[in-house]
């Protein structure tokens, strides 16, 4: 396998808010007597095992040592053997009495910290922006146990965790130059200072938008239809008229060339315009057809696009439509400035004119079967991405480093990802049989094909760990299978990375930890996210050169899906095919669906475009189907190494790959759950924490629940979000957070925030000297 490159430019991710904010709800002191008590707790137990034999032991007695209170040894026989349990049972009662106390001076506190926390600004904006019902709720100055618990949900999501999203996680910039001077350097005015605010509809919003106006009467006869997804036309019953729309599509799909109106195609069949307006709608839902006023999935401002399109129909209803998302821009363009209310009404006001004039409801309104599970769904109307101005330059020895010291980890997830590619291919073979199959019926008669995922790889890493107690394993001399020559395609993946370091001048030394987050398979330093780039068009054009320099022997297609999310699909060089989406290039290469057809002998399949004679290959998306991983380049995901309860941090060549984490039994969550206050959980959840050697600081992850939480086990109201979300689910994962809060090296005014580097490596690319990098 080829070394891997890193492409040049960043998109670095920080929070809006300093993780200082979490620390003012922990209870320190209240947590050190937790700790006390346990401690006297646990000797207790033992004295209770070792303890003496009592012949008929009174009542009294057995309750004392039950409950762990002191004995009233008169009238005891040898009352001295219970000298060591009572100095051990009174030090507990005083251990119990300073956490009671130290619990009721701190707690106060700590609620007094969130009420402050609550009245800000720019804490109450980001509530409004993701959950107008809890921003009401906190304008409104409500109380209550539920209340406070999702006040501390969103603190430990706006504190601790890297989104792209709004304000509370603007997106930011930086680049690495192995040729610069070593060293780190860095520009920043703080979280509050953005260099640009976007405002966005949803996705299910501007669908709705672009359906209602297309198919408007007075707007329909106008349309231009073209193929879309198949270049074969539907069977087609012979006969001079059609009499239905169903008979009607097949010969709409056969004239459909993108050169006449839907009026001319519905005069040269003799029909009339309502059935032929029926009849592409009918196309459109079925994929097989597209029209002019379809807004391309990749167009970042949708809304003002459609606009465009619509602008340039002739007629009274056009400009009723123009005016109308005329008013929905205007109303877009005052949601950035606007405050906690202000959002929330202008959410309003926009759900409210989308609805009045075109009938677009929320998928919560249209019924059961209309949600969405998708994490990335959106469910308000409105959403905004905002510009940090943040700046981080890499240099020299730092600048290699980030890319070289990954590639041990890179070869075995590259491994992991041409076995499951393999494996993937296997069970498709298996699932079509010897024979030749269009790709679209095979992608939907293997849809609940479940991914093959390789865990042969993460095996291997788990059973080279000598001790499953270490807190900590270097595997990067674990040797690696062989690699097959035969495997050619290039690879893609963007890594998250953290950074670990006291503060930036430590990094720029080396002093620092590098550890790898979230892993994508896909480049993402591209569209969407350089939309505050300075130079976002030189840096797309550098990626599609990365991209154009891999080694290929087959052509890599884009098949665009529909607009779902508020994560716009990436269109890469190469062939396309339109299955839910339209390409934005105006000159696109396109290729139809039913092009494309899988072959198989039973054992093995690929994909292949019969119009190009040639196998082809997808690029990724982060689509997880067993179909698009077969026929897909091969998908880089993190490697999931597991010995049970605890398995140590994994680390590779000094860089670690994966943190140290614990699994809680059946017993411990009982235990927890078990507990009724405040005091009950501190005491409970600090033994547990002591017990495993789990460092303050973890992060949870919830089977279902696509985002873990921090739990900070010196924090009552983080504690009452996790019992919450355990209560309520199956099983937990533990893991520790790192960097952790002293490794925090990027530092505004208010304080520290937690901070990764999106960065996009690739495999496949031809080998440059140190000459030609010169």
């Amino acid at each position: 396998m080829k070394g891997w490159t890193l492409f040049p430019h960043l998109v670095v991710r920080a929070t809006g808010f300093p993780f200082d904010w979490l620390e003012r709800l922990g209870c320190p002191e209240s947590a050190r007597q937790a700790r006390a008590l346990e401690a006297e707790r646990r000797a207790l137990d033992a004295l209770r095992a070792q303890g003496p034999r009592v012949h008929r032991p009174p009542r009294e007695l057995l309750s004392a040592l039950k409950a762990g209170r002191p004995v009233d040894t008169e009238g005891l026989e040898a009352p001295e053997r219970f000298a060591d349990w009572n100095t051990r049972a009174r030090a507990a009662q005083e251990a119990e009495a300073a956490l009671a106390s130290a619990l009721e001076r701190e707690l106060p506190a700590v609620e007094t910290q969130m009420e402050a926390l609550c009245r800000e600004p720019r804490f109450l904006e980001a509530v409004a922006s993701s959950s107008p019902p809890v921003a009401r709720d906190l304008l409104a100055k409500r109380e209550g146990s539920r209340l406070r618990r999702q006040v501390a949900s969103y603190l430990q999501r706006l504190c601790a965790k890297n989104e792209t999203m709004g304000f509370f996680g603007p997106i930011n910039y930086g680049r690495v130059d192995a040729q610069a001077p070593t060293g780190v350097t860095l520009r920043w005015s703080g979280p509050e200072t953005l260099v640009g605010r976007n405002t966005f509809a949803a996705s299910w919003l501007v669908q709705g938008l672009v359906r209602a106006i297309a198919f408007d009467p007075d707007i329909a006869s106008w349309l231009v239809p073209r193929r879309k997804a198949f270049a074969e036309m539907p069977a087609r019953k012979a006969g001079p008229t059609p009499e239905s729309v169903e008979e009607l599509l097949p010969r709409i799909v056969e004239l459909a060339d993108g050169t006449r109106t839907l009026a001319a195609l519905a005069s040269s069949l003799g029909v009339a315009p309502g059935m032929a307006r029926e009849a592409l709608r009918l196309g459109c839902d079925k994929a097989l057809l597209t029209h002019q006023l379809e807004v391309p999935s990749a167009v970042h401002h949708p809304v003002d696009d459609l606009a465009q399109r619509v602008a340039a129909l002739p007629g009274a209803g056009a400009r009723r439509h123009v005016e109308g998302l005329s008013t929905l821009l205007e109303l877009m363009g005052r949601y950035g400035a606007a405050d906690a209310g202000g959002k929330m009404a202008l959410q309003e006001a926009f759900a409210r004119k989308a609805k009045e004039l075109w009938g677009v409801a929320p998928p919560t309104e249209r019924g059961p079967a209309s949600e969405s599970h998708n994490f990335y769904q959106d469910r308000l109307p409105l959403r905004e991405e905002c510009g940090g101005d943040l700046r981080l330059e890499v240099g020299g020895e730092r600048a290699r480093e980030l890319g070289a010291r990954l590639e041990p980890a890179l070869a075995w997830m590259a491994e992991a990802a041409w076995r499951t590619r393999d494996a993937a291919r296997e069970a498709v073979a298996r699932k079509v049989g010897s024979r030749t199959v269009p790709f679209w019926k095979v992608a939907a008669a293997a849809a609940d094909l479940p991914v093959p995922l390789d865990t042969t790889v993460a095996e291997l890493l788990a059973k080279s760990i000598p001790d499953a107690a270490a807190r900590s394993v270097e595997l990067g001399a674990v040797e690696r299978p062989s690699w097959d020559a035969a495997r050619t395609l290039p690879l893609v993946t963007s890594v998250d990375l953290l950074v670990g370091a006291t503060d930036v001048e430590a990094w720029g030394r080396g002093d620092y930890t590098l550890v790898m987050g979230d892993i994508h398979d896909t480049a993402l330093v591209w569209g969407w996210a350089l939309q505050f780039h300075p130079s976002r068009a030189k840096v797309e054009s550098e990626m599609v050169r990365a991209l154009g320099a891999l080694s290929r022997s087959v052509p890599l297609v884009t098949v665009l899906p529909s607009r779902r999310t508020g994560l716009l699909p990436s269109e890469f060089p190469g062939p396309v095919v339109e299955l839910g989406g339209v390409s934005s290039h105006a000159s696109a290469w396109r290729i139809p669906l039913d092009d494309l057809f899988v072959e198989s002998d039973g054992k093995s399949a690929r994909l292949v475009s019969k119009r190009l004679g040639s196998e082809v290959c997808l690029y990724n998306g982060e689509l997880e189907s067993a179909v698009h991983t077969a026929f897909s380049l091969p998908r880089i995901r993190p490697l999931k190494v597991s010995l049970g309860e605890h398995t140590p941090r994994v680390t590779m060549g000094g860089v670690v790959v994966q943190r140290e984490q614990w699994r809680l039994d059946a017993a411990a969550c009982e235990a927890l759950l078990a507990c009724k206050d405040d005091r009950a959980r501190l005491r409970v959840a600090v033994g547990l924490w002591d017990a495993r050697g789990l460092p303050p600081c973890v992060f949870a992850k919830f089977k279902g629940e696509r985002k873990p939480v921090l739990v900070d086990v010196r924090s009552p109201p983080l504690l009452r979000v996790f019992l919450n979300l355990l209560e309520q689910k199956e099983e937990v994962l533990l893991s520790e957070m790192l960097p952790g809060p002293e490794q925090l090296w990027l530092r505004g005014p208010s304080g520290r925030h937690t901070v990764e580097l999106r960065c996009t490596l690739m495999s496949g690319a031809p080998s440059v000297t140190r000459e030609e990098e010169r």
